[in-house]
C-alpha cells in the first residue's frame, strides 16, 4: 500500500506500512481497536483512530471499497456514529487535473465524546481497494478468532 497521512502535527506526510486490527471488551462491549503502523522520517509510530463497534468497522470497510470506485465528480461519505468519526472521501486533484488518487478528510463529529485534529489520508484509487480488502480480511479473521 502507498498511502500518505497528513496531519496538523506533522510536517511531511507520514507514510502508512500496515493496518492492524484487535478486539477488546469495554464494559461487556467487544470494541475493535484500529491501528495505522506510520512512518516518517525520523522515526515509526502508530496512529488510533477511536476504538469501532462492528457496525462502525462495517461501514468503514464499506465506505473504503465504494470510494475505490468513486469517479469524478463523486464524493462518499460516511458517519460512523458509535466512533465519533466523520469520513469525507473524493477524487484527488493535482495542479487543476483529476487524478486516479482519492482523499479522505478523517474528522470528529460535534457529538463526539473524544475531540481530535482532523487529517487528511491521500493514496491512489488502487491502494484504496488494498487497503479495504486488507481491512476486510483483517475483521474477518479477528471475527472467527472471536
Amino acid at each position: 500500500m502507498n498511502i500518505e497521512l497528513a496531519t496538523s502535527f506533522e510536517t511531511a506526510p507520514v507514510e502508512v506500512l500496515d493496518l492492524q486490527v484487535s478486539t477488546r471488551r469495554t464494559m461487556g462491549r467487544s470494541l475493535l481497536s484500529l491501528r495505522f503502523l506510520c512512518h516518517t522520517d525520523r522515526y515509526d509510530r502508530h496512529l488510533h483512530i477511536p476504538m469501532l463497534t462492528w457496525f462502525d468497522a462495517s461501514r468503514l470497510q464499506q465506505f473504503s471499497q465504494t470510494l475505490a470506485t468513486t469517479q469524478h465528480p463523486e464524493t462518499c461519505e460516511a458517519d460512523l456514529i458509535d466512533a465519533g468519526l466523520r469520513l469525507n472521501g473524493s477524487v484527488r486533484r493535482l495542479a487543476g487535473r483529476w487524478t486516479t488518487g482519492r482523499t479522505i478528510r478523517v474528522e470528529p463529529l460535534p457529538s463526539a465524546d473524544h475531540q481530535f485534529s482532523p487529517f487528511t489520508i491521500h493514496a491512489s484509487h488502487l491502494d484504496v481497494k488494498t487497503y479495504a480488502a486488507k481491512l476486510y480480511n483483517q475483521l474477518w479473521e479477528v471475527f472467527t478468532r472471536g
